[in-house]
């Protein structure tokens, strides 16, 4: 091996070559990342962000969620990417909860649910998209005042605890800053 390709293997382990990448990675990829979730908000802000992401990720309506915590990100001057982030892990309990929402729906509203599968209802989803929320507009509606009455406690439960972990452990409360 060259000399010079000596000298340059030697000083990345001197240097601690693990701990420049570690170092480099996360002044690349993680502060920006933290920023853009801090976004100088403070712990009530950002909490808001979470619950709604959280609340409006399980609505009942496939492919809605996403603009709707946009708008309301935009409208409320609320951490456009805390919600969509929020709204993105709940993903799975809200295909999980289509068919619970439907069946309180229809329970609420005393009407006979159609008798289908998440499958099969996911299947004629994928077949005629706008057929299909007009053959179920209403038990649609109905899932959704279901999903109201289920997330409107949910997300005053979501909000007071992220509320009281980000002011005890969050960003702000290592710098003393409360907004």
């Amino acid at each position: 091996m060259p000399a010079a390709g000596r000298r340059l293997d030697d000083r990345f382990v001197q240097n601690g070559a693990e701990e420049m990448i570690k170092r480099r990675l996360h002044d690349k990829i993680g502060k920006p990342i933290l920023n853009l979730l801090k976004q100088g908000t403070s712990p009530e802000r950002l909490s808001l962000s979470i619950a709604f992401g959280a609340a409006i990720g399980i609505l009942p309506i496939l492919g809605a969620t996403t603009l709707i915590c946009a708008a309301i990100a935009i409208m409320l001057r609320l951490n456009l990417p805390a919600i969509q982030l929020s709204n993105y892990l709940v993903y799975p309990l809200q295909l999980f909860l289509v068919i619970p929402f439907m069946s309180l729906g229809a329970f609420i509203f005393q009407v006979d649910l159609p008798p289908l599968s998440f499958q099969e209802l996911s299947t004629l989803f994928q077949q005629n998209f706008w057929g299909t929320m007009a053959s179920f507009f209403e038990t649609i509606l109905y899932a959704v005042v279901a999903w109201l009455l289920v997330c409107i406690p949910l997300f005053v439960g979501i909000y007071a605890i992220f509320v009281a972990v980000l002011k005890r452990f969050g960003p702000m409360a290592k710098n003393g800053v409360s907004q």
